[in-house]
């Protein structure tokens, strides 16, 4: 692992919450309950705050914004902010955020994006996540093998062709970068009218490398009504714990010295 400044490097999470929820017939899915009196929006905070981030940052649609000081309870490190018309936008708006915070510093940032509709995935899971990105020490998404096999459709969804699952993955979050290429990268496909589906894609239209590493098949993406119901049954054994990302860093180095 490269040390660089071990002692400052910082870890900012992003959680992009600012969509419509088009395909999800009941409403804005992130405010259905999904455990015990919590909806997906809180239950995804949580779990992410389960890793003592410097800072998360929550981007809402503007209509969303207003929400009372007892949300989240005790949680104290989480900041509202508004997202933009797109999910790159909304992204590009909380590394804003982060540049205010630390423009001085923004080398020395790591920054990770987590979808707000993915409630399911553990601190537990997170932080291996985070640790195997600082031991290669690159842009890396949390991604699953295709298993399936995958037929290409026409219009009327009629089969055209079998497509090999070989060297096939889906992509996931979270997905962990460092802040200048991933400012640099969405400022890119912002401003030439580029839109990418999820952050690597911004990455890849710049040529920057960004590895997969293996991710869970339970961190499923509510995104239909009937993901919701897959989501409660998961949400039932899913823990929370707590770890200081910051101090296994420092304690992984100094192992190695």
């Amino acid at each position: 692992m490269k040390k660089d400044s071990k002692n400052n490097i910082k870890f900012i999470c992003i959680i992009p919450a600012a969509g419509e929820s088009s395909r999800f017939k009941k409403g804005n899915k992130l405010f259905e309950n999904i455990h015990e009196n919590e909806d997906v929006l809180s239950r995804t905070i949580k779990n992410v705050a389960g890793i003592k981030f410097d800072k998360i940052f929550v981007g809402l649609n503007p209509k969303d914004k207003n929400f009372p000081e007892s949300y989240l309870g005790n949680i104290d490190n989480v900041t509202f902010f508004t997202g933009g018309e797109s999910r790159q936008k909304t992204v590009l708006n909380g590394l804003d955020c982060i540049k205010k915070l630390y423009i001085n510093n923004i080398d020395n940032v790591w920054v990770i994006i987590h979808d707000a509709a993915r409630p399911i995935i553990s601190s537990q899971d997170i932080k291996e996540f985070m640790i195997n990105v600082l031991r290669l020490n690159k842009s890396c998404i949390m991604a699953i093998p295709v298993s399936d096999t995958i037929k290409k459709v026409d219009k009327n969804n009629n089969i055209i062709k079998t497509t090999s699952r070989n060297e096939m993955w889906l992509a996931q979050t979270p997905q962990m970068f460092r802040f200048e290429i991933l400012y640099s990268s969405l400022e890119h496909c912002i401003s030439s009218k580029i839109n990418v589906t999820d952050e690597s894609q911004a990455l890849e239209i710049l040529g920057h490398e960004c590895a997969v590493l293996r991710g869970k098949p339970y961190n499923i993406k509510i995104t239909e009504d009937i993901d919701l119901n897959h989501a409660k049954a998961l949400a039932c054994k899913t823990d929370i714990l707590n770890y200081d990302i910051n101090k296994i860093y420092k304690e992984e180095e100094e192992s190695n010295d």
